[in-house]
């Protein structure tokens, strides 16, 4: 049956740290979830113990939906994982990717698509379509699983291409390209490992990812809690996102606090803007300390400074769009006679008030002391 749909464009950018190039799908599981009724009873899930069989370009279309998703930087970001148990996600989702049995992976679909079911009990979720699907992605293959929560919409198709097809309404579409209600959580595996049964994955192999269209890159409380927090056993706040802007917001203060000098404060400022700035996709204490502060006491302080506030030791994956206006370059001042007036680019746009500037001179007001170097 053909439906009529948008067409579908791959993402240029994607959510930091993830590649999803080369998207390739090996095998999907379609489940059936149910919201409460009006008991607030809900219905057990329809679940399914055969494999999602679909032609080839279904297949791609579904490439396509889940590199889309993935792909949007503004409604994806990366978890850090809470939950390692055996019945979690992580222990589940890392099974799923080793093990080579289609029963295996069948049977852990099940078992995810119940624990959604569960998680989603006491909310408001809606009914829809369950998707598990495994695979691989990136430049250099890794595996992956991810499960699709998708809701059901409306529409019309058409039974062929003729011209005379009939169109029929049809009731229950999930993935079409314009629809965005739909959720993906995504556990990535770093290096293969074979199947060791569920409970005994070790948790620095894996990172996880979620879309949700309700997140936007500033505000990540309206995403679903029942579905990263309950059913993926995920946390936002030790995101990428989040990480990379108590980052700037710790160093921030440790400037502004520290035994340095006027000019060496802004140099310190000025680094950290500019490392923000750079083309690297990572952030590591230890390495801004060693360089950008010379004093080795300075340096020490700095790195207690962090460790007091439980900044990660390891380098974090860096996403800069929670602090993206924080970043842009100074505003400067140039004069003929030489002068340069150097404003940050955080500071109030009225902190320079240009009063009078005639061919030959020009009369400023700056607020704040006046401090001579």
């Amino acid at each position: 049956m053909n439906i009529a749909v948008a067409s579908d464009k791959s993402p240029a950018l994607s959510i930091a740290g993830l590649d999803t190039a080369n998207l390739l799908i090996d095998d999907i599981v379609s489940h059936r979830v149910f919201a409460r009724d009006s008991n607030k009873v809900v219905k057990p899930p329809h679940l399914k113990d055969v494999m999602m069989i679909l032609p080839p370009e279904g297949v791609d279309a579904l490439q396509q939906r889940l590199t889309r998703a993935l792909g949007n930087r503004s409604h994806g970001i990366e978890l850090s994982i809470e939950k390692v148990d055996q019945e979690s996600f992580l222990q589940l989702g890392a099974h799923a990717i080793a093990t080579t049995g289609k029963p295996d992976f069948i049977a852990n679909s099940k078992l995810m698509t119940s624990k959604l079911s569960e998680a989603q009990a006491s909310t408001s979720g809606l009914s829809g379509m369950v998707f598990v699907i495994r695979g691989r992605m990136g430049v250099t293959p890794r595996r992956f699983v991810a499960v699709i929560k998708a809701e059901l919409h409306d529409g019309f198709g058409t039974a062929d291409d003729g011209e005379d097809a009939e169109v029929t309404y049809l009731k229950n579409l999930a993935l079409t390209p314009s629809q965005r209600l739909y959720k993906v959580g995504l556990l990535l595996e770093q290096v293969p490992v074979p199947s060791f049964g569920v409970g005994k994955y070790d948790v620095s192999n894996y990172r996880c990812f979620l879309f949700d269209h309700l997140i936007t890159a500033t505000e990540t409380r309206s995403a679903a809690a029942y579905f990263y927090q309950a059913f993926l056993g995920m946390g936002i706040q030790k995101s990428s996102k989040k990480l990379t802007q108590d980052f700037y917001e710790y160093v921030d203060t440790f400037v502004k606090s520290s035994a340095l000098d006027e000019e060496g404060r802004w140099e310190l400022k000025e680094a950290l803007r500019v490392e923000l700035r750079s083309t690297s996709t990572i952030i590591n204490v230890s390495d801004f300390a060693e360089a950008n502060i010379e004093n080795e006491d300075v340096r020490e302080a700095f790195v207690d400074f962090m460790d007091a506030r439980h900044f990660p030791k390891h380098a974090v994956i860096k996403d800069v769009d929670y602090v993206k206006a924080k970043l842009r370059r100074p505003r400067k001042l140039t004069f003929t006679s030489g002068v340069k007036v150097t404003i940050p680019a955080d500071s109030d746009k009225h902190v320079v008030e240009i009063v009078e500037k005639t061919e030959n001179q020009a009369t400023l007001v700056i607020r704040g002391a006046f401090h001579e170097e």
